[in-house]
């Protein structure tokens, strides 16, 4: 090899799970949040799509994400709710994710859900992984390679061109 691995990385490019089209149907997202209390967001209904950020306190690939919570909500400027979803408490360490969730949860209402269920229904195989869902369809899915990635295809999952 004689390029850098940052070289080759800096190449690398999300690769949808489907063709065409996503299969995958939108369903809520049920659980606890980091502190135990039951937490439900709402997809299937609802008035403004969500981007489902699916991350892990152990992935280190999720560290630039959590870091950047404020900045991806800022960035979609009201086009589409976010959301992070973990695994379950049996899963995942709440504390750890409550730590790494910081203040966006309360300062900005993004909502922080604990549900192993939500990784079945949205078929993600492991974070970090981006779904945008819609009440009546999940517009796109992709791997969340870092913030500029996750803002421009959930963008342009909501703001086709």
């Amino acid at each position: 090899m004689t390029e850098p691995p940052a070289e080759i990385l800096s190449r690398l490019r999300p690769i949808p799970t489907y063709t065409d089209h996503p299969a995958t149907r939108p369903h809520d997202v049920v659980g606890v949040d980091p502190g135990g209390a039951p937490c439900r967001i709402e997809v299937v209904g609802a008035a403004a799509p969500v981007l489902l950020l699916f991350l892990s306190a152990g992935c280190l690939g999720c560290r630039d994400l959590w870091e950047g919570l404020t900045d991806l909500h800022a960035g979609l400027d009201g086009a589409a709710r976010l959301a992070v979803v973990t695994r379950s408490p049996e899963e995942e360490d709440p504390g750890a994710i409550a730590a790494l969730a910081g203040a966006a949860p309360g300062a900005l209402g993004i909502a922080v859900v604990m549900s192993t269920p939500a990784f079945r229904d949205y078929r993600v195989g492991g974070p970090p992984f981006l779904v945008v869902a819609a009440a009546s369809a999940v517009l796109t899915e992709s791997v969340a390679w870092g913030l500029d990635q996750t803002l421009q295809i959930a963008l342009g999952a909501v703001r086709p061109v």
